[in-house]
């Protein structure tokens, strides 16, 4: 603390370092470069494959009753006859058609990676009083901040020789930005009922070359000790994350193809250095009205209306967007091309004689000679833009009896607005509404419920505490492809859940509420605790089942818990 002239001032300055490493390693692909040797009767670890006989370990490991060090180079079986013999029974009793397990455990590939994360943060802040207005003064804040954020991933060898099966490959990168950033805020009383905070914001990001200067500005009314009224209207700024600049990211999907159907497939993205900043226009209206007499003493009601604009949006092309645009071209060069042909949406026999002439996202989709989709490659990109309105409720009341401390609250969440423009391949471009929808196609929102609406009720009484919360997430129509529907809805049938596969076909994701309860004990001082207490409670008490998606979790943690009822106990103390 300090004195300028007959002000106190305030000079805090605070430097923070932060780690995070993350290491994991999945058993999830087929090593591709086994997998070939295997199929042409080299498979195993002890096969010299210049000089060993194709499918000499087979023969050896029958002979040996199944001992698979007495083979060495083997043929992997990839036809039904591996587990079942002719009469449909299970446990192939010619051991020269079975797969040995250790055979598959050579062909498993292991996906690992290491990503170490690093921040390391400067923050200088003097707050003070400039001049006195009436019986207040106006404060005023100035800051200073650089922060440097640094990425390192590194994968194994499986990945980056680009040798799964699966999700084909990822490679190591590395980077680093620094943000150097200055600010200042005013805080203007007028008169005893309103306030003016004025801010500006100017940062420099050194790696990318980009500079920005945002300001805000926030009026405050308060007519009434209960009631204030706000309005607030800004620009903020937004540059892209070390991985959107510099990494490398892998994704697997179901995706719809006209060569060979439905199909799971990675999509691979690479950072994009020349990506530009997000930027955002913010408005917001609000008020708060908290009465202090009568009987709606307690009652607390906070309501906020939101218009955002965003210009520039960093998002990931959606995958199933690149090859409906890529299928429609290879289908019409195909159908005024090739005499005879019949090429549909979800059959193109011909459509190898366009990959071939070169027709369609041939960078991006990547196809083998045959028209067979290997994998597909979508950018990190701006969008145009977005339009967002909405409205956020935040409401309680308090009350005490003669049984105890109640309290009611309702929160609720209204997205009115949600439209996003993104450049298409004609050239033009494609408004995405996303409010209501699952978005699965829509490269920058998630999936979007137009309501959501939490209910809590609390009782408190001495040690004794219950909670309940009701939680109410509204229905979404679904955008994922009829084709990858109908791949899920199938797969459900053929194991006999005809109810989940009729909700998998559907392009209706139903409305989901749950009822959370928890009761809590204060046993208060224990020893050397301060406050000690425990907890039983149960999520999702009625166990109710999730909406069924078609993806592969058959739920979206995003909008849902699928775990169903959930029972836990927590102990929390301090000292």
């Amino acid at each position: 603390d300090m004195l300028l002239g007959d002000k106190e001032w305030k000079l805090d300055a605070t430097y923070a370092a932060s780690n995070h490493n993350s290491a994991t390693a999945q058993v999830q692909d087929t090593l591709s470069s086994h997998l070939e040797l295997a199929l042409n009767g080299l498979g195993g670890p002890n096969c010299d494959v210049v000089n060993g006989v194709p499918g000499s370990g087979n023969a050896e490991y029958a002979a040996n009753g199944g001992q698979f060090d007495g083979g060495s180079c083997y043929f992997f079986n990839p036809f039904g006859n591996s587990a079942f013999n002719r009469d449909g029974t299970t446990f192939q009793a010619d051991l020269e058609l079975v797969n040995p397990p250790e055979l598959y455990e050579w062909l498993i590939g292991r996906a690992s990676t290491d990503v170490d994360y690093r921040q390391r943060v400067i923050d200088i802040i003097a707050t003070g009083e400039l001049w006195d207005i009436g019986s207040d003064s106006v404060g005023i804040a100035i800051g200073f901040q650089q922060r440097r954020d640094k990425g390192i991933s590194t994968v194994d060898s499986s990945l980056a020789t680009d040798n799964l099966d699966f999700v084909f490959g990822a490679d190591d990168w590395s980077g680093q930005l620094t943000t150097t950033a200055f600010f200042v805020e005013l805080g203007i009383p007028i008169a005893d009922m309103w306030e003016i905070n004025l801010a500006g914001r100017y940062e420099d990001f050194d790696e990318i070359g980009e500079d920005t200067v945002d300001p805000k500005i926030t009026v405050l009314f308060q007519p009434l000790d209960s009631l204030t009224l706000r309005a607030s209207a800004g620009s903020s700024f937004k540059v892209p994350s070390l991985l959107q600049t510099f990494g490398s990211l892998t994704t697997v999907a179901n995706q719809v193809d006209l060569v060979g159907g439905t199909t799971f497939k990675p999509s691979i993205t690479q950072g994009n250095p020349n990506l530009q900043p997000e930027s955002a226009d913010t408005v917001n209206i609000g008020v708060s009205w908290i009465p202090t007499e009568g009987v709606l003493d307690g009652l607390s009601v906070d309501l906020d209306i939101y218009d955002i604009q965003y210009d520039d949006i960093i998002t990931r092309e959606s995958s199933p967007n690149l090859l409906s645009a890529d299928n429609a071209a290879i289908q019409e060069w195909v159908l005024a091309n090739v005499p005879g042909a019949t090429c549909t949406a979800s059959n193109c026999p011909q459509a190898f004689q366009a990959v071939n002439a070169g027709v369609g996202n041939r960078r991006q989709i990547i196809r083998n000679d045959s028209g067979i989709l290997l994998r597909i490659l979508p950018d990190f990109a701006n969008a145009n833009g977005a339009d967002v309105r909405g409205l956020d409720l935040d409401s309680s009341y308090r009350f005490d009896t003669s049984w105890g401390n109640w309290r009611v609250g309702v929160q609720a969440a209204w997205i009115e607005t949600y439209e996003v423009e993104v450049p298409n391949s004609s050239g033009g471009v494609t408004v995405h509404d996303g409010v209501g929808n699952y978005n699965s196609t829509n490269p920058v929102a998630r999936p979007l419920p137009e309501w959501k609406v939490n209910a809590n009720l609390s009782w408190s009484m001495n040690d004794h505490r219950v909670f309940a919360l009701l939680k109410y997430v509204d229905e979404v129509e679904t955008d994922v492809p009829a084709g990858t529907r109908g791949f899920f809805a199938g797969t459900a049938r053929l194991a006999g859940n005809d109810s989940v596969a009729d909700d998998l076909g559907d392009t209706k994701i139903e409305s989901f509420t749950t009822l959370d309860v928890q009761y809590t004990y204060s046993f208060g001082e224990l020893g050397i605790l301060n406050d000690s207490s425990l907890t039983f409670g149960v999520q999702n008490l009625l166990n109710e089942e999730a909406p069924h998606i078609a993806v592969v979790t058959a739920f979206d943690p995003r909008l849902h818990d699928g775990r169903g009822r959930i029972f836990f106990t927590r102990v929390s103390a301090s000292m």
